[in-house]
């Protein structure tokens, strides 16, 4: 968590970058994709609390927000209409059990669509050990994916293994793309169109194989809103970290914080690290 100081001075960024942001011309109809992992009270910069996401996904009804299903992206990109007003996305990375215990029933109070993109190799196992600087966090069972993809809540591929795609050979890459989906369909007995990258991390290489895949849409960890001419492979994404309350959540939907993001994330890992302003 952060200092007293970190947060004032976060806090004056916020509101100063917020100000700099409405003078500016009105941008071209755009969606935003956020990113959450877990839904707990661990003091992790992870773990947004089930209370701030209540308050969120609350905030987003009350203020008449446009929260689509993943895979409507797809439509709009490819037929070239214009997103809804005020479009949002909820998704989640990796498949923490958390997410059924406290983000499923909120969704399904609030009756608001999202996607949970799955590393499907733990699925059932003691642990998801995906997060940099956190071990031995349960992973949802199988039985918690069936009963939430019941539900209206869409499942995406995140690998087996959540490796850094770009390092593996030919063959492993293949085998994390092509395994992971055929592990959800084989489940749930339906088609599953979306991927996101382990850590954002992507190339060329790793973009053909996805398409080869099959895949309609794929996410980053990169800053920013998708727009019609967003290349669906490489949609961007906002991070929502466990200090950011409403406020916080309404200037990241906005866009205030995008350009510190993308400044941060080519400083600190070649520009595909999750930021956490």
């Amino acid at each position: 968590m952060r200092s007293p100081l970190e947060r004032s001075a976060r806090l004056v960024a916020r509101e100063t970058l917020g100000a700099l942001r409405r003078l500016l011309p009105a941008g071209v109809p755009s969606l935003r994709i956020v990113y959450y992992h877990r839904i707990d009270d661990e003091d992790h910069r992870s773990c947004v609390t089930p209370r701030a996401f209540a308050e969120q996904m609350r905030w987003l009804r009350t203020e008449g927000f446009s929260v689509l299903r993943f895979d409507a992206i797809a439509e709009y990109l490819e037929s070239g209409r214009p997103f809804p007003d005020r479009s949002v996305v909820i998704t989640f990375d990796d498949g923490f059990a958390d997410n059924h215990r406290n983000a499923f029933p909120v969704l399904a109070r609030e009756g608001i669509p999202a996607t949970i993109f799955l590393a499907t190799g733990f699925i059932g196992g003691d642990a998801l050990p995906v997060l940099r600087d956190r071990s031995g966090v349960a992973p949802l069972s199988w039985n918690q994916v069936e009963e939430m993809a019941q539900h209206g809540i869409e499942m995406g591929a995140h690998t087996v293994t959540h490796p850094e795609l770009p390092g593996l050979d030919d063959t492993a890459l293949r085998r994390e793309v092509f395994d992971c989906r055929r592990a959800i369909e084989e489940r749930l007995g339906r088609p599953v169109g979306s991927f996101c990258y382990p850590r954002g991390k992507f190339d060329e290489r790793v973009v053909s194989a996805v398409r080869e895949a099959g895949y309609r849409l794929a996410c980053t960890t990169l800053p920013g809103p998708v727009t019609a001419d967003s290349p669906p492979l490489r949609l961007r994404r906002t991070f929502v970290a466990r200090d950011d309350g409403v406020r916080d959540f309404a200037h990241k939907l906005a866009g205030t914080w995008d350009l510190l993001h993308a400044v941060r994330q080519r400083i600190s890992d070649g520009a595909f690290a999750p930021a956490n302003a």
